[in-house]
């Protein structure tokens, strides 16, 4: 009876090892990502590809494989979302601007001129004669001296942060995507318009799907505001004409 036991135990052990692993959650992964991968590559009834045909992302990986291929708890790293266009992306704008000039001009110019006229001539009867000076010989005697000395300064701090969501409009074959955004916001009188455009790197989109406005390349951020606020610091016309023309 008890050699009976054993042989039934023994019998039944490479069975539920057998059972164990063909219910590993890491076997069951690949084998859905294999036939995953043979159904996107596989033709349309009509003849076409699937427009994610071949876009898969990558199958679940696991630290310890040997783990994995036992373990009835393991559980896989989540796979990546594959970005595409018309995704939503929050782009947080972080701009700083710290700008300091002192110049300094001063320039020094003079110059004497003197001009004596000698001798002249004049046309009596057809022929020319020496002209006499009756009151004393013309001459020209001019001095300038000019000293110009200039003076600017300049001290400038921006300070520009908000976030606006912007949306995917194309995928470049490298993985770059091109990214536009667009924000509008009115409070009582005052309107403010946002709009942003540029290119970044897949790899620099965060896990909560937002981006830092350095990681864009070509970036581009435009600001219109209207209203009582840019109304009461908008300079005069007049003001402006004389900034303009640089009068004084």
């Amino acid at each position: 009876m008890k050699k009976t036991l054993v042989l039934i135990i023994a019998g039944w052990a490479p069975a539920a090892a057998a059972l164990g692993q063909s219910s590993s959650l890491f076997l069951n992964s690949q084998a859905s990502y294999s036939r995953q991968m043979a159904a996107s590559t596989q033709p349309a009834p009509n003849g076409t590809l699937r427009a994610n045909a071949g876009a898969l992302a990558p199958p679940p990986t696991f630290r310890n494989v040997a783990l994995a291929s036992s373990s009835l708890t393991a559980i896989p790293a989540a796979e990546p979302r594959i970005i595409q266009p018309n995704d939503l992306i929050t782009v947080i704008v972080r701009h700083r601007l710290r700008y300091q000039t002192d110049t300094r001009m001063q320039q020094q110019s003079r110059w004497d001129l003197k001009s004596k006229l000698s001798a002249w001539f004049r046309i009596h009867d057809r022929k020319l004669e020496e002209q006499d000076f009756e009151r004393g010989v013309p001459e020209v005697n001019f001095k300038n001296q000019n000293d110009l000395k200039n003076q600017g300064r300049a001290d400038r701090k921006d300070v520009f942060e908000t976030r606006v969501m912007a949306k995917v409009l194309d995928v470049k074959p490298n993985g770059n995507l091109m990214l536009v955004g667009y924000a509008h916001v009115k409070i009582d009188e005052e309107d403010q318009i946002i709009r942003l455009t540029g290119e970044c790197n897949k790899e620099d989109i965060q896990p909560d799907r937002s981006i830092l406005s350095d990681k864009i390349f070509a970036l581009d951020v435009q600001t219109e505001n209207a209203g009582a606020m840019k109304d009461a610091a908008k300079r005069g016309w007049l003001k402006g004409l004389l900034d303009n023309t640089k009068a004084f």
